[in-house]
């Protein structure tokens, strides 16, 4: 395999699509900024992480890409590749045999991606996967074969735009948050039944870090965690403890991340929210079922993962239905403590 040239003047990453998979690059990002002062550094994303990426320090461009899969969606992103004329692609989508395809019509670009056998004869260079490592650490082996070596240790970032700041506020403020006010967050949503916990747990979970902490517990999701939410707060209700606030189904993920700032704890399961609380530096409970934690955990020293190997008997494997409240609700405890015993570092 032919070595890459040593310097591109526009260099355009094919981001990953899901919310936690595209903070897990920003590391990357980071490394080649570094590694590429003077280049023009684009990332390619769908149009619902826009507000993950749109505050990064390291990039110059967004540029959008489908999310879905018709076929003149796809045929205007190629001319949109050709049109952007890099000199280096960047992919991070290895198993894609359409963006292997397309990257392989851009024959003026040096075009890298991870190695998997569909694709790897599309690309210029390839590079073997880490085994047994973070996701954070598979991105990173791209960087570190361009040359360009990542922060030691290597972190998350996010940081919500102005406007998503502002509208979280006044929803806050709407659902009666004071202004300096700061919450336990909550997470019940997942894409996955077998990553969701029990609602009730969570809602124990909430009432009882309430009634410990002394402060109000901050329910966030997406459009089909409203339910979860709401019944959260009317168990706490029947628990005797205060009512939280619930955001769930009103936010943007900008907004969300404006929310998840002002949290000093989050809990929740195995999702999005979970990287996008670690990359803003929240003290973080992960309630993890079948998926390796060792691979997608979340990637921060302020973080602990609940997980038993066995199963309740229902479920094949490691489950989230064997993690009990009192688990949870110790490891909270014990994480908050030790964060508040020394100084919290300003929100990157």
């Amino acid at each position: 395999m032919a070595s890459p040239p040593h310097d591109f003047r526009r260099i355009l990453v094919l981001d990953r699509s899901r919310i936690g998979d595209c903070l897990l690059t920003t590391p990357t990002l980071r490394a080649l900024r570094r590694g590429f002062p003077r280049a023009h550094l684009g990332v390619a994303i769908p149009a619902g992480n826009r507000e993950l990426l749109a505050e990064n320090p390291h990039l110059d461009e967004i540029v959008l890409r489908p999310e879905r899969t018709r076929w003149w969606e796809k045929a205007r992103f190629i001319l949109t590749l050709r049109r952007w004329e890099a000199d280096l692609i960047v992919s991070f989508q290895e198993k894609s045999l359409f963006y292997a395809w397309a990257t392989a019509f851009q024959r003026r670009a040096w075009t890298v991606c991870l190695d998997h056998p569909r694709t790897r004869r599309f690309y210029r260079q390839t590079v073997p996967i880490p085994v047994g490592r973070h996701e954070v650490e598979k991105y990173l082996a791209v960087a570190r074969a361009l040359g360009c070596e990542p922060d030691e240790p290597p972190r998350l970032e996010l940081a919500p735009p102005a406007a998503a700041r502002v509208t979280a506020a006044r929803l806050l403020a709407e659902a009666g948050a004071r202004a300096e006010e700061r919450w336990i967050g909550i997470n019940p949503g997942g894409i996955k039944a077998n990553k969701r916990w029990p609602i009730e747990r969570f809602a124990e979970v909430a009432a009882r870090l309430q009634r410990e902490l002394g402060m109000r517990a901050l329910v966030v999701g997406g459009a089909g965690d409203v339910r979860s939410a709401e019944a959260i707060r009317e168990r706490c209700l029947r628990l005797g403890g205060a009512a939280p606030l619930l955001v769930a189904g009103r936010t943007t993920l900008g907004e969300t991340a404006a929310c998840l700032e002002r949290c000093d704890l989050f809990v929740t399961g195995d999702t999005g929210p979970m990287h996008m609380a670690a990359a803003l530096g929240v003290p973080v409970v992960a309630i993890f079922g079948p998926t390796d934690p060792r691979k997608f955990g979340p990637y921060t020293p302020r973080g602990v993962v609940i997980r038993h190997p066995g199963s309740c008997g229902r479920c094949a494997g490691p489950c989230v239905h064997t993690v009990t409240v009192d688990e949870v609700v110790a490891a909270a405890l014990s994480l908050y403590r030790a964060d508040t015993a020394t100084a919290r570092p300003a929100t990157r």
